[in-house]
């Protein structure tokens, strides 16, 4: 009996993103906020679907970036790579990685959103698969780093409120 294979949305998952409120920038994007661990070895969904909206700060606006990468964890364990100097790798909370070469080695760039001067914008970015950053396949757990440049000094690029983070898990089902 022949069969159909189509994609399963299952519901969206807002991250708790608490502490990227009032991120403070970083110009060389080495300093951030970090998201708690996913753990894909209970429901191993074949992709996540990362979006996103981000608020800027109403105050000391430059024109700059706010970058979003992806890391995964070594192994089922989870070991996680050693990637920051300040923070907790898999841990919600702000981060400072060890350098810019343990910064570009160790994550996976998701995607950059353009910022001008404007105070307090809304800038979205739309669903980038997360499958698609790690040949296909999702690491057994994984999480995010947001890290972003909008502010001229290390004040708050981002406003106290008003940003977030989602996923949406996708599924194969044979019908």
């Amino acid at each position: 009996m022949a069969g159909d294979i189509k994609l399963q949305y299952v519901a969206s998952v807002a991250l708790t993103v608490t502490n990227l409120h009032s991120l403070a920038s970083s110009q060389s994007w080495e300093t951030g906020w970090t998201s708690v661990s996913i753990n894909n070895t209970a429901n191993e969904y074949a992709d996540l679907l990362l979006a996103g909206t981000f608020t800027t700060h109403a105050s000391n606006r430059q024109a700059g970036s706010i970058n979003i990468y992806c890391y995964g964890a070594l192994n089922d364990t989870p070991t996680w790579p050693d990637l920051f100097s300040a923070g907790t790798e898999g841990t919600e909370g702000a981060c400072t990685f060890h350098d810019t070469e343990q910064r570009d080695s160790g994550v996976r760039f998701v995607a950059s959103i353009t910022v001008d001067t404007g105070a307090s914008e809304v800038y979205t970015f739309q669903p980038v698969s997360i499958a698609s950053l790690f040949g296909g396949v999702l690491p057994p757990y994984l999480a995010f780093v947001v890290s972003q440049n909008a502010a001229t000094t290390t004040a708050a690029g981002l406003a106290s409120s008003g940003s977030a983070l989602y996923y949406t898990p996708v599924n194969y089902q044979y019908t």
